[in-house]
Parts: structure tokens; sequence; C-alpha cells
């Protein structure tokens, strides 16, 4: 066993919530989700798309739920562990979305709740410079950014050299969130860079907050 392997500390996990400036929850309208695809068709149609057209924030909420979207809450001894259609080690589920576009306010999906949240930015600053970056990045994507950022609290406490445990997590919901773009006939791009402005901005000051990507939603480009 190699010494970076994450190990139980026999610690049971914290449920804090993050504190966000000034939430406020928002009440969201989903469509009907478009026909279901066979599973197998989903996957060999799915390709990430750097043209992007813009959507309506109930298309994109659609698709961040439909991934992070918790199935089960834990209490008691289960406190802070989750079950949901994306895998997780240890069922602790880290990893959270921040839905971003110029010129409207974050909105975060609170998995706990199964509710989105309009928060305010704390600094402006690094809230223009993340969309700097994104738009510098894929400069023919005008969706909306999907900011993941992982609550490493719970993963710390139940496991020495954590940090493995929080990167896997990160790239099954960036998988699934592909897929279920793509079961949605929505167009979606992972950015390759992590976004550690949007920490900055929306949470500064919680080094345990991290920022493990960024990925681009919206509607396929000509539809």
């Amino acid at each position: 066993m190699s010494h970076t392997d994450p190990e139980p500390t026999g610690d049971k996990p914290l449920s804090k919530r993050l504190e966000w400036l000034e939430p406020r929850a928002i009440d969201l309208v989903f469509r009907s989700a478009p026909p279901e695809k066979l599973f197998a068709n989903v996957v060999r149609a799915r390709r990430s798309h750097r043209f992007i057209a813009t959507a309506s924030l109930e298309e994109v909420a659609r698709v961040v739920r439909e991934t992070l979207k918790a199935d089960f809450v834990g209490h008691g001894e289960k406190q802070g562990r989750k079950l949901k259609a994306v895998l997780s080690a240890g069922a602790l589920h880290p990893v959270k979305a921040v839905i971003l576009r110029r010129n409207q306010a974050p909105i975060v999906y609170d998995d706990s709740v199964d509710q989105f949240l309009s928060v305010h930015v704390r600094d402006a600053v690094a809230f223009e410079a993340f969309l700097r970056t994104c738009e510098t990045v894929l400069p023919d994507a005008n969706g909306h950014w999907v900011a993941l950022i992982a609550d490493s609290r719970n993963v710390r406490r139940l496991y020495s050299n954590h940090e493995s445990l929080v990167w896997r997590d990160a790239g099954a919901v960036i998988q699934l969130m592909a897929l279920s773009a793509e079961a949605q006939e929505m167009a979606f791009c992972p950015l390759g860079v992590l976004g550690g402005e949007i920490v900055a901005a929306l949470l500064p000051g919680t080094p345990e907050i991290i920022p493990v990507g960024v990925v681009a939603l919206g509607r396929k480009a000509g539809d």
C-alpha cells in the first residue's frame, strides 16, 4: 500500500452547512425531460461541445440536479453520508455545484435539502477573474458555467491522505454530469481549469473548500 493511500481515522463526519452570503431559496419549474434514451446510446453519443448556445437556468439546473441530487441523507450514525446516482468514496459526496453567468447572481445547489439558492458575491474582483478565465478558455461557449467545489471537512475527518478521494469524486461528478447533459440533449464541455477564483469570490478564507473543476452547460449550437 502506498503511503499516500487514504486510511480511515475512525472519526465521525460533520455536517456543517457552508456559510454563503445572504442565501435566498429560489423556485425553479422544470419542464418535462426529453424522451428516455438507451444508456448505450447516451454513452456513445456523448461529446464535448466547444460551441455552446444559451440555455435557460432551469435547463442547466436540471442537469446539475440530476447529477447531484441525494436520494438519501444520513442522520445519527450515518450523519454526513448520502446516497446519489454518482459514485463517491465513503458515500460522503463532498462535491458541490455553483451555476454562474455574467450579470446574474450565483446559484448554489444545496444537495442536503434539494434546493437552489441565490447567493451574493463577497469578492467582486475574484468573481470577475473567474468569468474572464472561463471566457478565455472557451470563448465560443455562451452557456452557463458550473463551478465544482469540494467541501473536504468530512473527508478529512474520516480519512488520512484524504485528497485523492476528493479528486476521484470530482472526476466521477464530471463524468456523470456529461452523461446527464447528453441524456437531456444539452451541450457540455469541461474547461480543464480548477476555478479557484470562485472560492475566493463566494467563500473567502475557507481553505477546506477546494476548487475541483469547471464545466460549461447550454444548448447545442444550432438547436
